[in-house]
């Protein structure tokens, strides 16, 4: 009996209309099958070209610096670098250099802004520098404790990060 009523629905539809309507639902299949390979493609473009930000800072007996360093496996627009000691903005870093290492006595000072560069894969960047004369030693410093650096940075497509104290965030866009 089911049969033979599935045999009479079979034999009243129109053969044109079923071929229009596989024709229409290949084309929806084949639709959203290039919408998901699309999104794939982009997340692997996005991917291909992700910053990763790690400042690290050496010291030794005469020598201090503050590196930046790109990690990424795409170039970092470098928006802004901010340090704070003791919770409060540094705007001189000579002064803080001085504050921290508790030395005044520079051999040699170089400090460079990083606001607004890029820095390719890979590339390592020294922003803080202070060579000591001989005389002074620097014994011990503190900056885990008493500083905080803040980085934030974006990648060619616009997608931006902020690094604080080892901890990266993705942010909408970096403040000025």
């Amino acid at each position: 009996m089911p049969f033979k009523r599935l045999k009479k629905f079979l034999s009243s539809i129109n053969p044109t209309a079923a071929t229009a309507f596989a024709a229409v639902f290949t084309s929806f299949c084949a639709l959203g099958i290039s919408i998901y390979q699309s999104v794939i493609l982009r997340n692997e473009q996005y991917a291909a070209v992700w910053p990763y930000i790690e400042p690290t800072v050496t010291y030794t007996n005469h020598s201090f610096a503050l590196n930046i360093q790109n990690k990424g496996t795409g170039p970092a627009i470098i928006k802004n670098v901010s340090i704070l000691l003791n919770g409060e903005p540094v705007n001189d870093y000579r002064a803080f250099l001085v504050d921290l290492l508790h030395q005044d006595q520079f051999q040699s000072l170089s400090i460079s802004s990083l606001k607004n560069s890029v820095l390719a894969i890979q590339e390592n960047v020294t922003m803080l520098q202070a060579e000591f004369p001989d005389s002074v030693v620097i014994v011990t410093t503190d900056f885990q404790e008493r500083s905080s650096i803040k980085i934030c940075y974006c990648s060619i497509f616009g997608d931006c990060w902020q690094y604080t104290d080892g901890d990266v965030k993705k942010i909408r866009q970096c403040g000025d």
